[in-house]
């Protein structure tokens, strides 16, 4: 249970001090009676709310899939690149019951792939804490081919982890033990090697 205040201000409808003007003028209804009382209580899995007679989906936590194209960069904010964030719909930059929406992980801005954004903070902790060992897989095109002396190399080297140096603001850190599979070539990804 809940305020209704605090519902309809989380899921953008403005201040708590907006919310208690459209509750004043009888704009908002719960089961289908109208609602006056800012510090109502309200159950977001039984109780149908009603704003200008549009019925308002509430939910706690958001689960959103994204396919991060490249040169967007996995911020909130960012004043020289488009966030992945821009290119949410509107009805989405808000907060939530459960928290702010945020990337569970991080790629980076010459990165595409799977992403997701979330308000559950305890989802995001179970997936990315190192100690999970949560499985994570990922497609690299390389520019150069590779001998098998050097796969091989490479393949010890992240059999057993290794550290990743500062970069720009970046603090650096400790990359996991993680094992390589060859298995596609650049032709086959659709990738040109640029000379």
């Amino acid at each position: 249970m809940d305020r209704i205040d605090k519902i309809l201000s989380h899921h953008g409808f403005g201040s708590r001090k907006d919310v208690k003007k459209l509750l004043r003028d009888e704009r908002v209804t719960v089961n289908g009676k109208f609602v006056y009382d800012s510090g109502f209580q309200l159950d977001i899995e039984k109780d149908v709310v009603c704003v200008d007679d549009e019925e308002i989906k509430l939910q706690h936590d958001v689960y959103i899939m994204m396919n991060k194209c490249q040169n967007v960069v996995c911020a909130n904010k960012d004043g020289e690149h488009q966030t992945v964030f821009d290119l949410l719909d509107e009805s989405l930059r808000h907060k939530f019951l459960g928290g702010d929406l945020h990337c569970m992980g991080r790629l980076d801005i010459d990165t595409e792939g799977l992403l997701i954004l979330t308000t559950d903070g305890k989802l995001t902790h179970r997936l990315l804490s190192p100690k999970t060992h949560a499985p994570k897989t990922y497609a690299v095109g390389l520019r150069d081919s590779l001998t098998e002396e050097e796969k091989q190399k490479y393949s010890e080297k992240f059999s057993k982890g290794f550290w990743i140096d500062r970069e720009g603001n970046e603090e650096g850190f400790d990359a996991q033990p993680s094992e390589i599979q060859f298995t596609v070539r650049n032709e086959e990804l659709g990738i040109r090697n640029e000379e």
